[in-house]
């Protein structure tokens, strides 16, 4: 049963990809499980993102409670025109599904929002919205963990235009859907390795890395 629902996960998220039609899409990718850092606990993160704007850069994340997270994400963007800008964000999730022998629950789930900003030559990008991740941790002989995880976010995308010669400003807002799928692996207690599939306009692989520091 784990293994068909963990299946249908990753099959839901691969066949919805050609659905996603997102304008500008995240410079972050998400490079997280469903299963929160526990209240107190803190996290260093790095990330590189080969993507349509390829992306490098890092993110903090701290406990809030023992099922509640938020994150602050900082990268630096390179675009299609060959500049660099600036791009930052925050996210946070509630684990309302607990794998675990109490709840009995078939895998972790988790819900949240997210935010994300960026300076772009022509304007800038502003980001809300939401975002629903499921994950499912598999213990290796080894002793390691590998947890699968997909997450499926609805936001506002707003592309700002500043005015050019007299061309004047313009905004534009839409509704966007974007679609994540990869796995995590803890190579030891303080260092993860990530990599994942992006689909929400700004398409391609993000690779990153953990560090529980406290």
């Amino acid at each position: 049963m784990k293994k068909l629902l963990t299946t249908s996960l990753v099959l839901l998220i691969f066949f919805s990809a050609n659905q996603v039609r997102g304008e500008a899409g995240s410079s972050f990718g998400v490079l997280t499980t469903a299963e929160s850092v526990g209240m107190g606990h803190g996290m260093f993160s790095g990330f590189v993102a080969l993507v349509d704007n390829t992306s490098f850069g890092g993110s903090f994340t701290y406990g809030l409670s023992r099922f509640t997270d938020a994150r602050f994400k900082l990268a630096m963007v390179d675009n299609v025109k060959g500049s660099t800008e600036l791009a930052f964000g925050a996210d946070f999730k509630y684990q309302f599904m607990v794998m675990d022998s109490i709840s009995n629950s078939p895998f972790d789930m988790a819900v949240g929002g997210l935010f994300e900003y960026m300076n772009r030559e022509f304007g800038s990008v502003f980001q809300i919205g939401g975002q629903l991740i499921a994950s499912f941790p598999t213990k290796l002989s080894s002793g390691s963990l590998l947890i699968p995880y997909g997450r499926i976010n609805f936001r506002s995308e707003k592309v700002s235009i500043d005015a050019v010669g007299t061309e004047p400003s313009s905004s534009n807002s839409n509704l966007e859907i974007g679609l994540n799928g990869g796995v995590k692996w803890e190579v030891t207690k303080n260092v993860s390795l990530f990599g994942e599939f992006q689909f929400d306009g700004n398409d391609g692989l993000v690779f990153g890395i953990d560090f529980n520091s406290f």
